[in-house]
C-alpha cells in the first residue's frame, strides 16, 4: 500500500524540479499539483512517448537513466533527477525525439495541460519555472563555450548599424525580433520598449563586475564586448545582436560574469525586473520566454551531442559528454 506521506513528498519534489527548488509557492499550487500528478512503473527498453508524437505528458524521474534519440543523430541520456517533456510541452508541437527507459523506472507524469494551467494561474510558479529554465540553458551554454577554441555569443536579434541613439520606433522593432519577446504582442513590446535604456562605454570600461550585475540584460547594439567567468574558465566575445553574457543574461547566472568594452559599445539595457512586471500582467510573455528557452536549449545540446557519440545529462541538466 503507497505511503501517502511518501508519495505527497514524492510530488512535492517533482513540483522543486520543475520550479528550480522554489520555496515561496502558494500552498494551493502545491495541493493542486498533488491532486493530478500520476505514478507509472516502466521496465527497460520500454518507450515513455515517440518522435512525432504530440506531448500528453511531462515526467519525472527520481533516479534512473533514459535516452532521447532521433535517427541521424546521437542520443541524449538523461540519468538521475529529471523532468523530461516539459519543453515541447511548452512549444505545444510534437516530440522531437523518442524517450526509451534504459533502466527499471518509477515514474510521476503530469498532463501537459494541468503544467500549463498551472504556470497560467500561478505567477510564483511561472517566474520559478523561468528561472530554472534560465539556470538549466546557461549552464549548458557555457559548456557548449568551454568546447570551443574562440568562443562568441550566438545572435539573438540582428542588428543593422546605427551610429546614433535609438529611437522609440527603432527600439520596438528591434525587441520585436528577440526571441524571448517576439511572441507577447505589440502591447507588451511598446510597454517594453519605454523602459529599456541605452548605454554607451568607452574601450577598457567595466559593464559589470563579478558579483555585482548591472540588474539588466544587456543586448549589445555595436561594438564588442569580453565576458570573463570561473568554474567553468570561460572567456567569451559578445558582439552585435547578443545579450552579454548569453542567457545568463536573463536572471541569477549572471553573477557569475564580469565585462568589460573592448571597443567602443552601445548596448540596449532590459531591466529583469521590468520585463518580470509585464510577465505578471502578460501569460503570453511568459510563454514567450519559456519556449525560446525550450529552443536554445535543444539548439545547444544537438550541438554538443554531433561532438560525442552519447551526450549525458546530469540531474542539474548540465551536459557531459558521454564515455
Amino acid at each position: 500500500m503507497t505511503n501517502p506521506r511518501l508519495l505527497r513528498t514524492s510530488r512535492e519534489l517533482f513540483l522543486s524540479v520543475l520550479s528550480g527548488g522554489s520555496g515561496d509557492l502558494e500552498p494551493w499550487v502545491i495541493d493542486r499539483m498533488t491532486s493530478v500528478v500520476e505514478e507509472e512503473d516502466v521496465e527497460p527498453g520500454k518507450r515513455l512517448f515517440a518522435e512525432g508524437e504530440q506531448p500528453e505528458f511531462i515526467f519525472f524521474v527520481l533516479e534512473g537513466r533514459i535516452r532521447l534519440e532521433r535517427p541521424g543523430s546521437n542520443p541524449w541520456t538523461f540519468e538521475g533527477r529529471s523532468a523530461i517533456g516539459v519543453f515541447d510541452a511548452l512549444l505545444e508541437r510534437p516530440h522531437t525525439r523518442t524517450a526509451v527507459a534504459e533502466t527499471n523506472l518509477h515514474l510521476l507524469k503530469l498532463r501537459t495541460e494541468h503544467w500549463l494551467a498551472l504556470l497560467e494561474d500561478s505567477f510564483g510558479l511561472a517566474r520559478a519555472a523561468l528561472a530554472n529554465s534560465v539556470s538549466t540553458v546557461a549552464a549548458i551554454e557555457e559548456r557548449q563555450w568551454a568546447t570551443q577554441a574562440q568562443p562568441r555569443g550566438s545572435v539573438a536579434v540582428p542588428i543593422s548599424s546605427v551610429d546614433r541613439p535609438l529611437g522609440f520606433i527603432e527600439r520596438v522593432a528591434i525587441l520585436a525580433e528577440i526571441p524571448f519577446v517576439r511572441s507577447a504582442g505589440i502591447q507588451v513590446l511598446v510597454e517594453l520598449a519605454e523602459s529599456v535604456e541605452e548605454l554607451t562605454f568607452q574601450p577598457g570600461d567595466t559593464l559589470f563586475l563579478r558579483g555585482e550585475p548591472s540588474g539588466g540584460a544587456l543586448l549589445v547594439l555595436q561594438g564588442e564586448v569580453v565576458g570573463e567567468r570561473n568554474d567553468p574558465a570561460l572567456q567569451v566575445l559578445f558582439g552585435p545582436g547578443s545579450f552579454v553574457g548569453g542567457v545568463a543574461s536573463l536572471g541569477n547566472p549572471i553573477a557569475a560574469w564580469q565585462a568589460r568594452a573592448a571597443t567602443h559599445v552601445r548596448v540596449l539595457s532590459m531591466r529583469i525586473e521590468d520585463w518580470f512586471d509585464l510577465m505578471e500582467e502578460h501569460f503570453d510573455l511568459v510563454r514567450s520566454a519559456l519556449s525560446a528557452l525550450a529552443l536554445r536549449r535543444e539548439a545547444v545540446l544537438d550541438e554538443l551531442a554531433e561532438k560525442s557519440a552519447e551526450l549525458r545529462v546530469d540531474t542539474g541538466s548540465t551536459p557531459r559528454r558521454g564515455d
